[in-house]
């Protein structure tokens, strides 16, 4: 008993296997992404404090202008990976929902094998009982006789 629709579902199965990945690599991407920018946030504020603890001493100007610029490219560094993030959060809800709809026609051709075979066990079972009363009515005949 083979599922007429079989070629179908293994071509389902190997697609939504191929959309969870495509899911995995790209949610990989976004989690680097937002570790990235943890990590220079969490650098930033130990600078910054660094920077506080070193104002309260004479520093150059000079040093204070390359602190300065630090900041400044660390900002711009910030809004560049939180717009990446952004971007990559979108990729990765548009990923999320073509991975639902092949579950979903995955789904529907699983449930549709399922009624296959079930609809050819009653058909088995059918034929099964027929047999069984044939036998019944032919050893009560000859019984009889």
């Amino acid at each position: 008993m083979t599922f007429r629709f079989e070629s179908l579902l293994r071509l389902r199965k190997n697609a939504e296997n191929l959309q969870q990945r495509a899911l995995a690599e790209m949610q990989i991407h976004l989690y680097a992404r937002q570790n990235e920018l943890q990590k220079m946030k969490v650098t930033g504020e130990e600078n910054g404090a660094e920077l506080q603890t070193r104002l309260q001493q004479s520093i150059p100007g000079r040093t204070l202008g390359l602190y300065s610029d630090y900041f400044r490219s660390l900002n711009i560094q910030s809004k560049v990976y939180n717009r990446l993030i952004e971007e990559t959060g979108a990729k990765v809800n548009a990923q999320r929902t073509e991975l639902i709809e092949a579950m979903r026609k995955r789904r529907v051709l699983e449930i549709l094998k399922e009624r296959d075979l079930l609809k050819k066990k009653r058909g088995m079972l059918k034929e099964e009982i027929g047999m069984m009363d044939e036998i019944a009515s032919t050893r009560w005949k000859r019984g009889s006789l």
